[in-house]
């Protein structure tokens, strides 16, 4: 069996939003941007597949229990001491929370793929299938007024939806990527994301 193999057992009962397949998607995002920035390829396969292990005993803290886990899988497979020390630095830091900041390129190129999974079509797609998850409308009406959106995102869950989580949040992660190809890849995919947020609002005013 493969890391990648043992790596997917994990996974089988986890909910859309944060399966296997957002695994593959950093994993392809760290690969791309890793040739572009000439980073070391194998931290980040590791870093990729590993990183959101932990989630399996819940999304609280996930990246201090995907530690853990990728330790001993990383041991298992008898990892190097230095290649081990980068991916868990890269686990440790893709969140860039609590002080924890990314401070090797490979760590830089992890916290950007993770972040880019979340906009452009694929982000859409993750929002509104959280929606779903939670119970969320597909839109409130004062979604698309001026309103302060900051207070509009601490309502509860089931009053959230995909559109406040758009102008609070995924609008603005353009704004936290790390990396040149990052930065370049970002600004597609938030461009994507506006003009479909755009549309979406003319075609409930019938407008389209």
């Amino acid at each position: 069996m493969t890391i990648e193999e043992e790596v997917k057992e994990y996974f089988k009962n986890s909910k859309p939003t944060h399966d296997f397949s957002h695994v593959k998607r950093v994993y392809n995002l760290c690969m791309k941007i890793g040739k572009k920035e000439k980073a070391d390829l194998e931290v980040l396969r590791l870093a990729s597949l590993l990183h959101d292990i932990g989630r399996i005993k819940g999304d609280e803290d996930h990246e201090i229990h995907s530690i853990e886990i990728a330790e001993k899988v990383m041991d298992k497979y008898k990892i190097d001491e230095k290649t081990k020390r980068n991916v868990i630095h890269c686990i440790k830091t893709h969140r860039y929370r609590n002080n924890a900041v990314p401070e090797t390129l490979e760590a830089k190129i992890l916290y950007d793929a993770d972040k880019l999974d979340a906009i452009g079509a694929i982000g859409i797609c993750r929002a509104y299938s959280f929606g779903g998850e939670n119970g969320q409308k597909l839109y409130r009406k004062e979604d698309f007024s001026n309103k302060d959106i900051e207070v509009s995102r601490k309502l509860d869950h089931k009053k959230h939806t995909p559109v406040i989580e758009y102008k609070a949040k995924l609008s603005r992660i353009k704004d936290t990527v790390l990396t040149e190809e990052g930065k370049r890849i970002a600004e597609e995919r938030n461009k994507f994301m506006k003009n479909f947020f755009l549309r979406l609002e003319k075609e409930i005013k019938g407008e389209l």
